[in-house]
């Protein structure tokens, strides 16, 4: 089996225990991005001494990817729970998302980390699990997005466009669609956009016992249409630990593409517990694959779970040039359309062919063109499998 890279830590909570005590429970949520007007990488993180009082920090992040000058931007309470950030050049400064006990909220800081303006985007209903957000490019107006947001609705990712990110008191959130659904309950989550693949890294629930992490990506043409394809991260573990999670991709100051992540323990004694720090002890760690996680072929299948209802908007795949489709589909005797068409670009000015086929509980599908979307009527469940080698 060839070597999946390198794995080493970055924040070792036990370590600051006298220089910076407000680390000592745990650390988690990295992310890691680029400063264009400073020329300087910045590390955003929450940090705790009892997990259930999180909260945010930040860290310039040196060329020997060693971190300098930790400063505390968002203290607690109310705990915030996680965090995800962009820089937007129209503030000159950073745009951060948190969850806060059931809310999610967005805030302005400026170039020298001082909140400038705050919004509650959603009031209740929100995981511990942050939100995603990606900034939109293109010939931008006031009517048109220009920023997307990802977050997790149990087995769900849901997205939602944003219009006027720079403004918070113009900010509108566009109504929720599905971009990712897996059959595991999901939580801490990040986006992504890298050369011609863009998406999320989110953390999953396999059982009881284990918490891992999946990419959920599509191709570089970007649609509200457009549902991603899952698979799970191929993390090598170090066996002191049994949980990897929180996961973000960024390169750093070396340029080296980077997971970086949280590995932790879930320590459940048979007693109440006081003190989460101990049961979820988190340490912020650096995957540096050898393996390209954006090529589907790393991956062998990718997933998606489509569940049609009377509002559903039947999805569209940028099949990411898989060889075969498997569909397994429910009711076992369903009719499907497939709508086809040479890339997303194509399908959406209407270049389409069209066939309708009676699936008896599964079907396989030989060279499908690059560009799919599946529609079936009310209570049909379809899960999606493309196949790469």
């Amino acid at each position: 089996m060839p070597s999946l890279g390198r794995v080493y830590p970055l924040i070792i909570p036990s370590l600051f225990k006298e220089k910076l005590p407000d680390l000592a429970g745990g650390v988690g949520t990295p992310r890691m991005m680029y400063d264009p007007e400073r020329g300087c990488w910045l590390l955003f993180f929450t940090g705790w001494v009892n997990a259930k009082r999180r909260e945010v920090f930040v860290a310039e992040v040196d060329k020997d990817f060693t971190l300098e000058n930790i400063k505390k931007i968002l203290s607690a309470p109310p705990t915030r729970d996680a965090v995800n950030v962009a820089y937007n050049p129209w503030i000159d400064g950073y745009v951060l998302l948190t969850t806060e006990g059931g809310s999610l909220h967005i805030r302005h800081f400026d170039k020298d980390f001082n909140e400038v303006s705050h919004k509650c985007l959603v009031e209740k209903g929100m995981q511990d699990c942050g939100a995603g957000i990606l900034m939109l490019m293109g010939q931008y107006s006031e009517e048109n997005p220009n920023a997307v947001i990802f977050y997790p609705r149990r087995e769900k990712v849901l997205m939602r466009l944003v219009n006027r990110v720079d403004d918070l008191n113009l900010l509108k959130l566009i109504d929720e669609m599905v971009f990712s659904h897996w059959a595991e309950p999901n939580d801490v989550i990040d986006a992504f956009r890298a050369n011609d693949k863009l998406g999320v890294l989110v953390e999953y629930y396999t059982d009881k016992q284990s918490w891992r992490s999946r990419i959920a990506m599509t191709g570089d043409y970007f649609t509200p249409e457009i549902r991603a394809l899952s698979a799970p991260l191929p993390v090598p573990f170090n066996d002191a630990y049994s949980n990897f999670g929180h996961p973000s991709f960024t390169t750093g100051p070396d340029g080296v593409p980077k997971i970086l992540f949280s590995f932790f323990m879930s320590h459940a004694p048979p007693f109440p517990v006081t003190d989460y720090s101990r049961q979820w002890r988190h340490e912020i760690w650096v995957w540096e694959p050898s393996v390209n996680i954006f090529d589907p072929r790393i991956y062998g299948r990718m997933v998606d779970k489509i569940v049609f209802s009377k509002s559903t908007q039947p999805p569209l795949y940028d099949l990411m040039s898989a060889e075969k489709i498997i569909l397994q589909v429910e009711p076992k005797e369903t009719m499907v359309t497939l709508e086809e068409s040479s890339s997303v670009e194509d399908f959406l000015e209407g270049s389409i062919v069209e066939s309708k086929v009676l699936v008896k509980g599964k079907i396989v599908i030989e060279d499908p063109l690059n560009a799919l979307r599946v529609r079936a009527e009310e209570n049909t469940v379809i899960y999606l499998t493309a196949v790469y080698s």
